[in-house]
Formats: structure tokens, sequence, C-alpha cells
């Protein structure tokens, strides 16, 4: 058998990987493209919001939220940078805080939107259909137990008066409505309190 010439092989292979990085960097940008459905203005929520650019689907994932760093004893917020608490996340004991857009989207005690924690990454999921021109919300509740509690200004039908951080606060009702929007870590850390809520009625 007559082998090939070494150079050649090597080409072919770098072609091909290079192939593989075009498709990959293609993808990216189309996922890019796909997620990035929002702008931030004004809000008559609470200062600034995050409001839809499109028609976006029940169900579906509007973007990634984006981390900024872990907030720590030996790495505090840094309030000479702008740094605020009310930009930051409280995800499985931790204390993150949240980059730009995300650290704008506001309460809403009937909102249209929450956070679905997959791995080490965090997505902002539609729980109805959001129109163009909309301000995408979620429940400050969901997720979180002994956060601090002040007035709402989402003037919503449902409005309950007052954002509460902690989700056991909340009515049993609306507790048994956002279980299925929990994520697997605020569920394993408090299994017993979850375990007795009444499933939702068909």
């Amino acid at each position: 058998m007559v082998r090939e010439p070494l150079a050649p092989v090597r080409l072919r292979v770098a072609l091909f990987a290079a192939y593989l990085w075009s498709v990959r960097l293609n993808a990216s940008i189309i996922v890019i493209r796909i997620l990035h459905r929002v702008e931030v203005r004004s809000s008559s929520i609470e200062g600034l919001g995050l409001f839809a650019l499109d028609a976006i689907p029940a169900g579906e994932r509007i973007r990634q939220i984006v981390v900024e760093r872990e907030i720590t004893t030996a790495f505090p917020l840094r309030e000479d940078h702008g740094e605020r608490a009310d930009h930051c996340g409280y995800p499985d004991g931790k204390v993150v805080l949240l980059g730009y857009p995300d650290r704008h989207v506001n309460h809403s005690c009937d909102p249209n939107a929450y956070v679905h924690y997959e791995a080490d990454s965090c997505y902002l999921v539609t729980r109805r259909a959001i129109a163009v021109g909309e301000e995408v919300t979620c429940d400050y509740s969901i997720n979180l137990t002994g956060g601090s509690t002040w007035p709402c200004h989402c003037k919503t039908a449902r409005c309950r008066g007052m954002v509460v951080g902690d989700f056991f606060a909340l009515p049993a009702e609306i507790q048994r409505e956002y279980r299925p929007l929990l994520a697997g870590w605020f569920v394993r850390r408090h299994l017993d309190r979850i375990s007795q809520l009444p499933e939702l009625s068909a």
C-alpha cells in the first residue's frame, strides 16, 4: 500500500477543523439572534424594565441570563462601581450579580416569564405568550426564602400589594400554581415543605 504524504493529510485535517469551527460559529450566531429579543427602557412598574422586541410564544426561552460574578465576603458588592443589591440573584444559596440587561427585569404578581435553571446556566422563559412591546416580568418570590418585603407597583389585577421575598409566604393557591416553575435546587432544599403542597386540580 502506498502511504500518502503527511502534509496533505494534515491539510485536510486542518480544513475539516476549520469547517467544524465555522459550523459552531454560525450556530452560535443563530442562537444569539434568536434569544436576544428584548430591550431596556422606562417602565411603569419601576425605573427601567425589559421589553419584548417581537412576539414570543408561550414556553419559549427569551434569553440566557447574564451573571457577572458571585458576591462573597472576600469579593463584596462594589457600590463605587454602581453594583447594587437589587441587581442580585440568589441561586442555590449563592448571591450573584446579574448583568445587563437582565438586572432590569421587574417584579409582577402576574408574571409573563420565569427563570429556568439548567446546569450552570439560567434562562428567562415565557409563562404565556408575550406581545411586541410588552414588558417581561417575573415574580421575585419564586425560588426565594427569607428575603425582604417592599410595596409592589405592578398594577395587575392579581397584585398582592407587597413584594414578599419568600415563596412560602405566598398564598397557598399561588404556591401550587408556581410549583412547576421551581428550580431543582430549591425543591431539594425545601422538599419537606414543598411535598406538602397539594397538586393543582385539573
